[in-house]
């Protein structure tokens, strides 16, 4: 008989125990959600791509073509102001002489046009100085030149841009960026050229993963992923109400950070439960499952025609019973 009311004294004791740890019932057998409080962040907006290194080769041989033809270019234009000089040579000399000057001239031009069209309107390269400097780098190693292609449309106030290899290695950050003349038909958004310092196990035709930040900071609070629940196909988030209880909020996805999901659909300084809005769901969804006073609510899903009635319900009458 000892043995048995032992016994009897655990099994009551494990009925006391709460019916879930994801509930944590607390004060007798009330439920007790945890709420944060989202605070105000702004977070750069970042956009990945794929960078590919370029071989200067073209650079610098075009760069000789355009230095040749403007050294050709300046010597017949010399000798053309020298001979307008000289009235004793002949009207036919004059004229071959400028007929020169003119060709040497527009070959300077369209090496130029040639330049601009394949390194972009705002390449760095198209000064002449800038050029010069940046082939001899391009010749001794030190600075690199790289194609960055985005999937997206992106706006030229790009920053931050960083180029890791993709076989792993630190990242290279890209110096100067200017607009490409055209797309990559492979990746159709926006492309970019970029000059940055040569850097280890990274050699012409290899490609890299691109990591940029563009356009304003997103402004807004940080709903942690914790406090999202799904239903009805759409995400949705428990919000602590002033006066008590909570309130179902839906929250967008489309902006996931570290952590959770950025939006402005709720202000700074809103409590979301981060514990136990599954559970707020299933108490809302199914009320009744969570009634803990049996004996003053009918079940769920019970008529309430078919609930007892009060005991005292003062004297039958029995008149017209014979």
């Amino acid at each position: 008989m000892r043995w048995f009311g032992l016994v009897l004294l655990l099994a009551l004791a494990a009925c006391d125990e709460p019916r879930s740890a994801a509930y944590s019932p607390e004060r007798g057998s009330s439920f007790e959600p945890v709420a944060v409080e989202l605070q105000s962040t702004q977070l750069a907006q970042k956009i990945d791509g794929i960078a590919t290194l370029v071989s200067p080769d073209s650079l610098t041989l075009l760069n000789a073509e355009i230095r040749a033809a403007e050294i050709a270019s300046g010597f017949s234009q010399r000798s053309l102001d020298r001979y307008k000089g000289i009235h004793t040579l002949g009207e036919q000399r004059v004229d071959n002489a400028a007929r020169q000057a003119s060709t040497d001239a527009t070959q300077v031009a369209l090496l130029k046009l040639r330049l601009r069209n394949a390194w972009g309107d705002t390449a760095p390269v198209l000064d002449p100085a800038n050029r010069d400097r940046l082939v001899d780098e391009l010749a001794s190693g030190k600075t690199t030149i790289v194609r960055l292609d985005f999937p997206r449309s992106v706006d030229r106030d790009l920053r931050n841009v960083r180029i890791t290899p993709l076989g792993g290695g630190d990242e290279i950050t890209v110096t100067t960026i200017w607009q490409a003349p055209s797309g990559n038909l492979a990746m159709p958004g926006a492309s970019f050229f970029g000059l940055m310092p040569a850097g280890p196990g990274l050699r012409p035709g290899d490609r890299a993963k691109i990591t940029a930040e563009r356009g304003a900071p997103l402004v807004g609070v940080v709903v942690p992923a914790s406090a999202v629940v799904v239903f009805a196909g759409d995400s949705w988030c428990y919000v602590e109400k002033p006066l008590g209880g909570f309130e179902r909020k839906q929250v967008s996805l489309s902006t996931p950070v570290d952590g959770g999901y950025l939006t402005d659909s709720l202000a700074a300084g809103t409590k979301v439960v981060v514990r136990g809005a599954s559970a707020l769901l299933s108490r809302e969804a199914d009320p009744g499952s969570f009634d803990d006073d049996d004996d003053a609510k009918p079940r769920p899903g019970k008529p309430v025609s078919e609930a007892q009635p009060p005991d005292d319900q003062g004297p039958i009458s029995t008149s017209g019973l014979n």
